[in-house]
């Protein structure tokens, strides 16, 4: 029975190795300048303005992407070391937190999260933009990260009752209302059950930071300046948005379904623990926290992509506890959720709808590996930008980046043919420049 213990841990190790290795070659790009420029032009300030007014309401991943340090990293040498700082982070907060609730040693609390690391990776709708993109892993990564923290700083608070814990606890939850609304739904959901338990002035308090940090971020200018109205009549409208809810909601359930017998395997023990420590009722409710954004996304008519990727977390993590507990026998097929995990990426739907195609990210990280010239890819981005950096006239065309690689985050410029694009944009403003196209 110890193989599929030896076996995940074998892959979880490869996984980050290759993640770290695939690091060395992440560059800056996208919204990565934008931020640099406008901080630079308005001041940090003026620009947290700028983006509240006309862009959207996340006032603290919008501020620490504001401090982003480009111009001053010549050697692009943050995008290369940050992903792997975020994920040890993700590692070292998930072990804090499997010794803090299971009392494990060190060592045991670490493989812990290394194994939880290898499930959180394949579950993944978008790794390019979740681990590499700089200012969007800012964004959907780092939020779980630190909402990692605040369960810990909850559990001492719960334990000691000191101050010191409780005002940790606020300061996490306002900061995560503004990180990502996804997250802060999940994160405010659990907020309110709380408050259904719990009917003391601290928990109130709880309550109203919470509820101050979601206004906030829910009702800047900026969001509603993004967001498009549909055109379509009302029953059109609404039946387009049970589409989307129940499309959403299927994908997570198959994705997570094929994950759970592995996952239920590797956390027997846990699940366990956690099954003697709350009744039935109880985990329903939490896991129906899920809808919650669930149902904004699919009133928004948003389908699958990067921000589903939180859902799918705790959707996995709280499904496993139920299942555990009713259905505790399918931990017996975890072969073949191995197995599945290890193939390559279905492709059933057409492009724009790509991101409900299944896949389990190990595949794809090993065929970049492999097959993908990631020091060609490095090079090329490198002589880009000293030609954007030196080239004196206001009018730049440069060569398109003919080594494209999948799993890191990258953008083309439009070319010469084609209407000026987003990603033109925001490089002709940070180099100063009139017109940067490709060839």
């Amino acid at each position: 029975m110890k193989s599929v213990y030896s076996v995940t841990a074998f892959f979880s190790i490869i996984l980050i190795i290759g993640l770290v290795y695939i690091s060395y070659f992440n560059v800056y790009q996208t919204d990565d300048y934008i931020y640099a420029y406008t901080t630079g032009k308005l001041g940090f300030i003026g620009n947290m303005q700028e983006f509240y007014l006309n862009w959207g309401g996340r006032y603290f991943g919008y501020g620490y992407n504001m401090l982003i340090p480009l111009s001053k990293d010549p050697e692009n040498i943050l995008p290369k070391i940050y992903p792997v700082f975020l994920i040890f982070s993700f590692i070292a907060v998930s072990a804090l937190n499997f010794k803090e609730f299971f009392k494990y040693s060190w060592l045991q609390a670490l493989g812990k999260g290394v194994a939880l690391f290898l499930f959180y990776t394949v579950i993944l709708t978008n790794i390019s933009e979740h681990f590499f993109w700089f200012t969007g892993s800012n964004v959907y990564f780092l939020p779980v990260i630190i909402s990692g923290l605040l369960v810990f700083f909850c559990r001492k608070y719960n334990d000691t009752n000191k101050k010191m814990w409780y005002g940790l606890v606020l300061l996490l939850i306002f900061i995560l209302m503004g990180s990502n609304e996804i997250l802060a739904l999940i994160v405010f959901g659990m907020i309110i059950y709380w408050n259904t338990q719990n009917k003391s002035a601290r928990a109130r308090i709880m309550l109203m930071v919470g509820l101050s940090g979601i206004l906030i971020s829910f009702l800047a200018p900026g969001n509603f300046q993004r967001m498009t109205e549909s055109q379509d009549v009302f029953y059109v409208k609404w039946f387009k948005r049970i589409i989307y809810f129940g499309a959403d909601t299927t994908y997570i359930v198959i994705k997570t379904a094929i994950v759970i017998p592995l996952f239920i395997k590797i956390f027997e023990k846990e699940l366990a623990e956690i099954t003697d420590r709350y009744d039935f009722k109880k985990l329903i409710i939490i896991w129906m926290i899920s809808f919650l954004p669930l149902l904004f996304l699919g009133f928004i008519m948003n389908s699958i992509g990067r921000q589903f990727e939180n859902i799918i977390f705790f959707w996995l993590l709280s499904s496993s506890v139920i299942l555990y507990m009713r259905f505790g026998k399918i931990k017996k097929f975890w072969i073949f959720s191995m197995i599945i995990m290890l193939l390559p990426q279905t492709n059933f739907f057409p492009e724009k709808y790509k991101n409900f195609n299944i896949s389990f990210n190990i595949n794809t990280i090993a065929k970049e590996i492999l097959y993908t010239d990631l020091k060609a890819y490095d090079r090329e981005i490198s002589e880009r930008v000293h030609i954007l950096k030196t080239t004196p006239s206001d009018s730049v065309v440069v060569d398109k980046i003919k080594t494209v690689p999948v799993v890191l985050y990258f953008d083309e410029m439009s070319s010469v043919s084609e209407t000026r694009d987003y990603v033109s944009m925001q490089l002709e403003r940070y180099f100063n420049k009139k017109y940067i196209r490709t060839k």
